[in-house]
């Protein structure tokens, strides 16, 4: 008896990242935070010996029938929307925030969702030396048994792009705080400026299950944490500010701290 195997190289997993101007945000776990009006990328790198298939959600909602096809070791840095020539923009608005309608109403604001597929190679058949499809299965982790006869892309065709470069500078944020007590800044992508950027059809297939999913929350920068580094201290006795915190005494008036 023969089976029929798909390999499943590679064990690292696609990443996905929001950059501005191709320059990765800082993360805070699965939160960046963007100014409003701010044209940003979604960087894609495949670490797999297949290519993947991306498929890109934005606020809840899938953003095309089609995905982003990312070759073995290439980044993508993903500027614009793949039905339309036009640059994701982040803008942002206020609602009330007491309103519990409201924050469901914008629960999904500044989601993105990114699902990743792997490749189906070409099927090879190997005897089962008179083991089961179990066993089978058991001798190698990285091989998935599949019975699937259609041999069609799984999204009825799909597009690649061929931007390769990438930069390791990283976008800091500046802290905000949004005065309102009522009112709070919440923000979703738009269809910012005309975009360049160009895509090839690819014509392989793709698994009908994800191999990664990555999960990224953009929020307004007014609601931006302040980090340590960005809390300044000044002296209470003449208002200078003070640069180190070893320091015991005002270098100005002598004031202790």
């Amino acid at each position: 008896m023969y089976y029929n195997p798909t390999f499943k190289p590679g064990l690292s997993s696609p990443t996905a990242n929001i950059a501005v101007n191709r320059n990765r945000l800082k993360q805070y776990g699965e939160t960046v935070y963007l100014k409003t009006g701010t044209h940003f990328e979604i960087e894609l790198f495949n670490p797999k010996t297949v290519k993947v298939l991306a498929k890109i959600f934005l606020d809840g909602i899938e953003t095309s029938s089609a995905g982003i096809v990312i070759k073995p070791g290439q980044r993508v840095f993903l500027e614009r929307w793949i039905d339309e020539p036009k640059k994701f923009l982040f803008e942002t608005y206020e609602v009330d925030q007491t309103s519990s309608s409201v924050k469901e109403a914008i629960a999904l604001n500044g989601r993105v969702r990114v699902q990743f597929y792997e490749q189906l190679v070409t099927p090879r058949f190997y005897p089962s030396y008179g083991l089961n499809s179990e066993q089978a299965v058991g001798l190698n982790n990285h091989i998935t048994w599949t019975y699937d006869s259609s041999n069609q892309p799984v999204y009825g065709g799909s597009t690649q792009t061929n931007i390769t470069s990438f930069s390791n500078d990283v976008i800091g944020n500046n802290t905000s705080i949004y005065a309102s007590m009522n009112f709070m800044e919440t923000g979703r992508t738009e269809k910012g400026e005309s975009s360049n950027q160009k895509f090839d059809n690819d014509s392989d297939s793709y698994d009908s299950w994800t191999c990664n999913t990555v999960h990224i929350q953009i929020l307004p920068e007014s609601q931006k944490p302040a980090e340590v580094k960005e809390i300044r201290n000044y002296c209470t006795g003449c208002g200078s500010r003070l640069k180190k915190s070893s320091w015991k005494f005002c270098p100005t008036c002598g004031t202790k701290i």
